[in-house]
């Protein structure tokens, strides 16, 4: 049992996800059966069904609205950030695998870590560059 335990300890975070998005499907479940029990009271007392709708903020610009308040995330002035921090990362990795001589960090595992963020860190920056180039365009409601 202390081989397995050693050997598929990194199995506690998929299992874990899992377990957590259970949960949130659930908890999801049980808020939207809660609206709609809340909706057919209003209908048996003869009140319009409508009115607690729209207090729920399901309408039909909820996700223009919703886009407006998490607009700010695909904005240039924070994608320039993300770029600069995915290479000074990228940086730091082939540095420590050209410059380690640690046996367990040596040749494979920084190697391979640098590559793989640096693939990211293009990722990045060509996202700061189209996100510069094509800017959206932020309404207010």
């Amino acid at each position: 049992m202390q081989e397995f335990a050693w050997t598929y300890w990194w199995l506690i975070f998929p299992v874990m996800w899992f377990v957590f998005g259970i949960f949130g499907m659930a908890f999801a479940h049980r808020r939207e059966q809660a609206k709609l029990d809340l909706m057919k009271t209003y209908a048996e007392k003869g009140r319009d069904p409508s009115e607690i709708a729209r207090a729920f903020d399901t309408g039909p610009d909820y996700w223009d609205r919703r886009w407006a308040r998490r607009a700010w995330r695909y904005s240039p002035y924070w994608a320039w950030p993300r770029a600069i921090m995915a290479v000074c990362v990228a940086a730091a990795f082939w540095v420590g695998a050209y410059y380690s001589d640690w046996p367990f960090w040596g040749w494979p595992g920084l190697r391979i870590l640098a590559i793989i963020f640096s693939v990211l860190a293009v990722g990045a920056v060509l996202r700061a560059i189209f996100a510069s180039l094509f800017a959206p365009r932020l309404t207010q409601p």
